[in-house]
């Protein structure tokens, strides 16, 4: 028999969250986010080993996300959750999604959380870079330029110029999280 979870316990992520989301005028990316809460020491400690703290960190994240999306909604206000485009906005019914979400389901399922293990996170990461390694050039070029948050008309000057940029911003070796900077460095291989 497996254990059982309670449906939604409590997520300590959430107040601080809402705090940096409430700040006027603001727009995040869901790493510059889970950065910030690292910075502040935010991050609760719930594996030894470096993989699955990351996981875990990143679905406690996304589930006070999803959560306070759902929450905000009822208060008058929509909560964007959006990779590259996180904010907070006043409620219009256009701009919320009709169809259900997978990945909002996914980051709501605390089994989730409790029973993925190493073995797992790296088959996920597996698939990831799979398909993301399947990806048209012109989709991996569109991507990338995602990633680097330029856009499409961007010369090559203005692409080494902001991988220097988000080079020494995000490199482990300064405190960055080592996943943001693989992520980066496909992206500058694929541009450059």
């Amino acid at each position: 028999m497996s254990p059982t979870f309670p449906t939604q316990p409590d997520n300590p992520l959430m107040a601080p969250l809402l705090e940096r989301l409430q700040q006027p005028g603001c727009r995040w990316k869901v790493h510059h986010l889970y950065s910030e809460l690292q910075k502040a020491a935010l991050l609760p400690c719930l594996s030894d080993d470096a993989e699955v703290q990351l996981f875990r960190c990143n679905f406690l994240m996304m589930n006070a996300l999803y959560r306070l999306q759902e929450e905000l909604q009822g208060d008058g206000w929509w909560l964007q959750l959006e990779a590259l485009d996180i904010a907070l906005l006043p409620y219009q019914p256009s701009a919320v999604p009709a169809a259900a979400s997978p990945l909002r389901d996914y980051y709501l399922d605390w089994n989730v959380f409790w029973q993925t293990d190493r073995d797992e996170i790296e088959a996920l990461l597996t698939d990831f870079w799979r398909r993301l390694a399947r990806l048209p050039d012109q989709s991996k070029r569109e991507e990338a330029l995602r990633l680097f948050e330029l856009d499409s008309d961007a010369d090559s000057q203005a692409i080494r110029r902001r991988w220097r940029e988000l080079a020494l911003t995000h490199h482990p070796d300064r405190g960055g999280d080592a996943e943001t900077f693989i992520r980066l460095r496909w992206a500058w291989e694929q541009l450059r």
